[in-house]
C-alpha cells in the first residue's frame, strides 16, 4: 500500500478532476465512496482502478480493502478531505473503470433486448436517475438512458443506485426519439407517460413482456414529438388533487405494475 500525503499529488489532482463529466468521459473512470458501495461493486466481481484509504480506517476494512483489487494508497485526512465530496466521509474512496453492463443502445441492441423497459427521456436529476436504476434491478427492468440524461458516471448517480448500477444492464441512447423509433423497428411497443386525450390508464390494459415505458423531463415532461412516435399514451391513474408524480415515483409505480402482471 503506497502512502500519499501531499494535497498538490499529481494522483490526487487526477482523482479530484473526475467530479468533471468531460473527464471521466476522456478517461474512461469514474469515482464513488463508501463502504456500501465498495462491497457491491466487490460482489459484482468486478476490481477497481485504484483505492484511496483514509489512513484511520485502513485496518478496520482491510478485508474488503484486499478484495477490491487496483492500486491501493493510504492518504492523510487532509488529503482525504481533497478528494471527498460526502459531509460524514467514510474514509474509502474508489476509482474504477467504466462498466461493460452500461453500453450504446443501437439497432442491434434494441433487437437483443429482452424484457420489460424503462427509457428515460432527458432526466437531469442525479437522484432520479440513480433511483430508477435501483428500483429497475429489483423489479427486473431494462433502463435506457436518453438525451440529456444526468451522467450515470456522477458520484451522485452512482450513490443513488445504491451499487444496483454495477450489476444492472443499462443502455445509454442518442436521443429519445432514436431509440422510440430503433425499439419500434424492432417489433417492440413504446408507450408514452403522458395525459392526452386518448391516454390509457395503467392497470386496464394488457402489459407485454417486452413493452418500454417513456418517462419524460422532470419539469417539461414528454415532448409531442416523442409522443407521436410512440404507439399511445399511457396514465397513472390517481385519487388525489395531485396533478402529476414525481419521475423517480412515476417509474417505480409502472415496473411494479410491470411486475405485478408477469
Amino acid at each position: 500500500m503506497k502512502r500519499i500525503e501531499s494535497r498538490n499529488n499529481p494522483i490526487i489532482k487526477s482523482v479530484v478532476a473526475l467530479r468533471n463529466r468531460k473527464e471521466r468521459e476522456t478517461l474512461g473512470l469514474f469515482c464513488f465512496e463508501g463502504v456500501h458501495l465498495l462491497e457491491e461493486f466487490v460482489r459484482s466481481g468486478k476490481k477497481l482502478k485504484q483505492l484511496f484509504v483514509r489512513e484511520d480506517v485502513a485496518q478496520k476494512y482491510s478485508s474488503l480493502i484486499n478484495s477490491a483489487g487496483g492500486e491501493v494508497f493510504e492518504v492523510t485526512s487532509s488529503v482525504y478531505e481533497k478528494i471527498t465530496e460526502e459531509k460524514a466521509p467514510q474514509g474509502l474512496f474508489s476509482v474504477s473503470e467504466y462498466l461493460d453492463n452500461v453500453c450504446s443502445f443501437d439497432e442491434k441492441q434494441a433487437k437483443l433486448i429482452s424484457g420489460n423497459s424503462i427509457l428515460l427521456s432527458d432526466l437531469q436529476d442525479t437522484g432520479n436517475v440513480g433511483t430508477v436504476i435501483r428500483t429497475a434491478a429489483a423489479l427486473g427492468c431494462n433502463v435506457i438512458l436518453c438525451g440529456n440524461c444526468a451522467d450515470i458516471y456522477s458520484p451522485k448517480t452512482v450513490r443513488a443506485t445504491m451499487g444496483a448500477v454495477f450489476t444492472s444492464d443499462v443502455y445509454i441512447a442518442e436521443s429519445t426519439e432514436t431509440a422510440v423509433d430503433l425499439l419500434r423497428k424492432a417489433g417492440k411497443r413504446v408507450i408514452a407517460t403522458a395525459l392526452t386525450d386518448k391516454a390509457e390508464t395503467l392497470g386496464k390494459f394488457e402489459i407485454r413482456p417486452d413493452d418500454c415505458f417513456v418517462i419524460g423531463n422532470e419539469g417539461r415532461g414528454l415532448t409531442q414529438e416523442v409522443i407521436s412516435k410512440c404507439d399511445f399514451t399511457a396514465i397513472i391513474p390517481m385519487t388525489g388533487k395531485t396533478e402529476s408524480l414525481n419521475a423517480a415515483n412515476a417509474s417505480a409505480i409502472i415496473m411494479w405494475e410491470v411486475a405485478r402482471g408477469r
